[in-house]
């Protein structure tokens, strides 16, 4: 009797090492693909995952890109670059994971976002997020007399494809169409139209609160390459603090 609850007090060790490796492993899994990616394209366990599982979702996009990033790198050496965007990506990706939307991939120093709640409130909340921190990164940088960076924002909201993407050997989770296009095409416009942050109308009407934002239309008409329809595109405005002034006088 003493030897097997000896060997039934080992087997239970063993038991619950192995399930807490595993949850480790599965903690550690989400970290490169989100939980909420991994219920859409592994609703069997990642240990199912296959490649072209796919399924159509409505989600808000993100994309966020440093202005004048190529010229900031150059002027750096490769570990500082490495460095430079962990310090950047962490202050962003705070914001973010806090109003509730989850980074899908890093495109250098680009940062794509999705926003899967039905209202867009969310989105703009971190835009609005990433605006103000972005002072406190760039008061560090000043301080240790470094450069302020400026970023831009394009949030839009449309139907996409979330799956899997790849061959047996090499997965990778992803999310395709054209609404993905219209929004990093949009960040590209802030530049143009000389804002930190624009939006679509799709996102405008799906916001649950939208007295909580200012919003100001900067063009009702305009034609984004690869789109046939032209759209209309707002400006959320940044509330202007105090603290702005030490990184735009800089």
């Amino acid at each position: 009797i003493g030897a097997l609850a000896t060997a039934f007090n080992e087997m239970s060790a063993a038991l619950q090492y192995s399930f807490s490796r595993l949850q480790r492993t599965l903690e550690s899994f989400e970290r490169f693909v989100p939980e909420k990616f991994l219920s859409v394209i592994a609703p069997e366990g990642i240990e199912n995952i296959q490649v072209g599982v796919a399924s159509t979702r409505t989600v808000t996009i993100m994309f966020c890109d440093i202005r004048g990033y190529t010229s900031l790198s150059e002027g750096m050496t490769p570990l500082a670059t490495f460095a430079f965007l962990n310090d950047y990506l962490a202050y962003m990706g705070r914001a973010i994971d806090e109003s509730g939307g989850f980074i899908d991939k890093y495109i250098g120093d680009a940062i794509m976002a999705l926003f899967d709640d039905e209202a867009t409130d969310g989105a703009l909340q971190a835009a609005l997020a990433m605006r103000k921190i972005l002072i406190t990164f760039n008061r560090e940088r000043v301080q240790r007399e470094l450069p302020p960076i400026d970023v831009g924002i394009g949030i839009h909201r449309g139907e996409v494809i979330m799956g899997t993407i790849g061959f047996t050997s090499r997965i990778e989770s992803t999310v395709i169409g054209d609404s993905v296009n219209l929004a990093s095409r949009l960040e590209g416009l802030t530049k143009h139209y000389v804002c930190s942050v624009l939006v679509t109308q799709p996102v405008i009407n799906a916001l649950q609160y939208p007295d909580r934002f200012q919003l100001r239309l900067v063009d009702e008409f305009v034609k984004v390459r690869g789109k046939d329809e032209p759209i209309a595109i707002y400006e959320l405005q940044i509330p202007v603090e105090a603290g702005d002034k030490v990184f735009r006088e800089a």
